[in-house]
């Protein structure tokens, strides 16, 4: 049974003030209820708001009432909580923290910092806004979906800095428990397909070995797919325990899409 439970304003995206900022609420899934569901997923979309992505904006924004109103998932039946949050302008924070021996930080956060927000939505979120308030038998997923066309910390083509923030963004989902995805939308800039790819999917760039963060990757960089579609699959990947890692890229790889292995890896909280 598909319910909508809770909509709140759409996507009246914020340009100042923190590096994230809080847009757009919805509340739902394929389960009849919270207790009703075999599967509880709080997912946050973390979406690149400079010019370059209004049209992208604009059909996130129309199509996501519509996916999860209409959310039909293979393999579990999921209550979602699903935020959808505009990267903010420069907010002046400083992080520093220590993955592998080795301690990275930032300050200047862009509008395109997809990697400094990812971060920093999975470091803030764990107990604070994803809550594990599952039953006994119900399972729990924490996920962040990054969106963009540009470099992950300072926007326009790749550099260095883009890779230390989307390595800092895995590695942080990874020792979090988050599952990571990333999206690429139309006619990215030079580099970004790649970049976003090894943020979600793990491998070597940037001289960093990424690890594969349990989400997956979306190549829609011709600006072909279907956003109605693209939004459903995530939410079912990630609610259903996530996704297995796969060697290559393909548009809209997200695991092939390939729902009948999302039972291979499961993480529970």
């Amino acid at each position: 049974m598909k319910k909508l439970f809770v909509v709140f304003a759409v996507f009246a995206f914020l340009m100042a003030g923190p590096t994230i900022v809080r847009a757009s609420t919805i509340i739902g899934g394929d389960a009849a209820s919270q207790a009703a569901a075999t599967d509880i997923l709080d997912i946050m979309f973390l979406i690149d708001t400079s010019g370059s992505m209004s049209d992208d904006i604009a059909a996130i924004g129309n199509a996501a009432s519509t996916a999860i109103q209409n959310l039909q998932c293979p393999e579990c039946d999921v209550y979602v909580r699903a935020r959808f949050m505009g990267i903010g302008g420069t907010s002046g924070a400083v992080w520093n923290e220590n993955f592998n021996n080795q301690t990275y930080s930032t300050i200047a956060n862009s509008s395109e910092d997809n990697g400094v927000a990812a971060y920093e939505a999975i470091i803030a979120g764990t107990g604070t806004w994803w809550v594990n308030d599952a039953a006994a038998g119900q399972d729990y997923y924490r996920a962040v979906v990054t969106i963009g066309d540009e470099g992950t910390q300072n926007g326009q083509p790749v550099d260095q800095a883009d890779w230390d923030a989307a390595y800092l963004a895995n590695q942080a989902a990874i020792s979090n428990g988050v599952f990571l995805f990333s999206w690429v939308t139309n006619d990215p800039y030079s580099g970004v397909v790649d970049l976003f790819q090894k943020m979600a999917m793990g491998g070597s760039g940037g001289g960093y070995t990424f690890g594969y963060a349990g989400g997956g990757f979306v190549n829609d960089a011709a600006g072909t797919g279907d956003v109605v579609v693209t939004l459903q699959n995530i939410i079912c990947t990630a609610g259903g325990g996530g996704g297995t890692q796969v060697p290559e890229p393909a548009t809209l790889l997200l695991l092939g899409f390939g729902l009948a292995g999302l039972a291979t890896l499961r993480k529970k909280f």
